[in-house]
């Protein structure tokens, strides 16, 4: 499988401005089965760019401007080939096999940091809105089901709630999505993040693009947010509340993060007033290639 993702992101202002540095988290984490065929960046005017990992291993770009500009166009273009598509291909352990998870002394220290909910005031309406999938997938000597509690909670955030684009920083809490009934991609990856560390379960926010599929799914076209679970024996896997499903071939992950919504594509500012900007959009095509349409590398 082959995909192709181009991004585009303009500012244009009133007058020519200072621009600080901006962070650029465009580039694939790699995972197993991708493989990164060709990846163009273009930026328009002077700058210079440095290319790092972060404390959580992102690969981040570090653009410097020099010079004031009135414009800014940063472009990049990716081909992707994907190999392994099957996102049930994986065997737990037996102590992931049921909640809560044994986690050893190693994973504990290493996934604290995603063990630890954010969202503090939302764990006494989480274990009433919970309480539900613990009984539905456990039995009467037998404790809940790891893996039948948190893809059932994955599928109803997708029923249960309206998806709604909203093109403004900031993440809901808890309690105002579950009031709302409905919500953004980070939202929904949020709600279940905390869902899933509420249980006992490590969980991190990942950022990245969804490539279209021929039914559709929501989140395409834009980048995408979601969330990965850490299962011994199946290491991190991928959950797609937006959609109810697993993340699968086509969720490109670019970067991880404790917090849903803090590690956007593209991260920087200018000096000046605010209304100074008159322009900020952008454009996402990501897509799957037809079987014979032709691969430029």
């Amino acid at each position: 499988m082959f995909l192709r993702i181009d991004h585009t992101t303009r500012y244009r202002y009133a007058v020519p401005v200072g621009l600080t540095p901006h962070l650029l988290r465009l580039l694939p984490r790699t995972t197993p089965g991708l493989r990164l065929l060709k990846s163009e960046l273009t930026i328009s005017g002077e700058s210079s760019l440095k290319w790092n990992l972060d404390a959580l291993g992102n690969i981040v770009g570090k653009a410097v401007f020099p010079v004031m500009t009135d414009e800014l166009l940063i472009r990049s273009s990716l081909l992707i080939e994907q190999h392994l598509t099957n996102p049930f291909d994986f065997l737990l352990e037996d102590r992931s096999m049921h909640l809560p998870i044994k986690y050893d002394e190693r994973e504990s220290s290493l996934l604290a940091p995603f063990l630890q909910p954010m969202d503090e005031s939302a764990a006494a309406i989480l274990g009433y809105w919970l309480k539900p999938f613990l009984e539905r997938n456990s039995g009467p000597s037998n404790p809940p089901s790891t893996l039948g509690t948190i893809t059932s909670i994955n599928s109803a955030i997708r029923a249960l709630f309206r998806y709604t684009p909203r093109h403004v920083h900031g993440v809901w809490s808890v309690s105002e999505i579950l009031t709302q009934g409905e919500g953004t991609c980070r939202d929904f990856a949020h709600l279940m993040i905390e869902a899933a560390r509420f249980l006992g379960v490590a969980a991190r926010y990942v950022s990245g693009y969804l490539c279209s599929t021929p039914g559709g799914l929501d989140g395409e076209s834009y980048t995408h947010g979601w969330c990965e679970v850490y299962l011994p024996g199946a290491g991190w896997r991928g959950l797609d509340p937006t959609n109810g499903i697993l993340a699968d071939a086509h969720h490109i992950a670019v970067a991880i993060s404790t917090v849903a919504g803090d590690i956007p594509p593209v991260e920087g500012s200018y000096c000046g007033e605010p209304d100074l900007c008159l322009l900020h959009d952008g454009a996402i095509s990501a897509r799957e290639l037809l079987p014979g349409e032709e691969i430029e590398v």
